[in-house]
């Protein structure tokens, strides 16, 4: 009897354990040079990405892009900051998706497309003794197949290759 009710307080305390053992979202602080996205009124509605020259308790001052104008906002009107966690790519997925897609579409298509050889000489034990492609339909949707996937990985690679920044929601660490 000891041992049942030891389990059952047990497994009563255990989600309490875990959930008190999540780690907190932390926020990144801002600091001279970090590339941040920032939201504010004088913005208009989007999102802009810049540099941060400097910053006092209650001004934050902006360079965008390689240009050397600087722009200066104040943090009372900053809607949302977030600061960017370094960049990534998508060469995989685009490799990946290319590949499905190019062998997909060049199997369907060498299917599709298929004619029967024309033979001019007798048959040979590989079909026509004057041709060197492939000789049903089947065959032909796979070489299709192998070809498009290929050039579809190439075309995924080519497409995912573009930088991305890796976002963070931050917070103003004046100090």
């Amino acid at each position: 009897m000891r041992f049942t009710s030891t389990l059952c307080a047990a497994l009563l305390v255990t989600p309490v354990v875990g959930i008190s053992q999540m780690a907190p979202t932390t926020e990144a602080g801002v600091h001279a040079g970090s590339r941040v996205r920032i939201a504010a009124p004088v913005f208009g509605t989007q999102k802009r990405v810049g540099t941060v020259v400097s910053m006092t308790s209650d001004t934050l001052v902006l360079r965008h892009g390689a240009s050397l104008a600087t722009q200066s906002v104040a943090t009372s009107d900053i809607t949302a900051l977030e600061v960017s966690k370094g960049t990534y790519t998508r060469k995989a997925k685009g490799a990946l998706w290319g590949l499905l897609i190019g062998s997909g579409t060049g199997a369907a298509l060498g299917y599709a497309l298929y004619k029967d050889p024309k033979c001019d000489g007798p048959p040979s034990f590989f079909g026509c003794t004057n041709f060197l492609g492939p000789n049903s339909k089947g065959e032909n949707a796979i070489w299709s197949g192998v070809a498009g996937g290929i050039l579809g990985t190439v075309i995924g690679t080519l497409v995912g290759m573009g930088a991305r920044d890796r976002w963070a929601p931050a917070s103003l660490g004046v100090k």
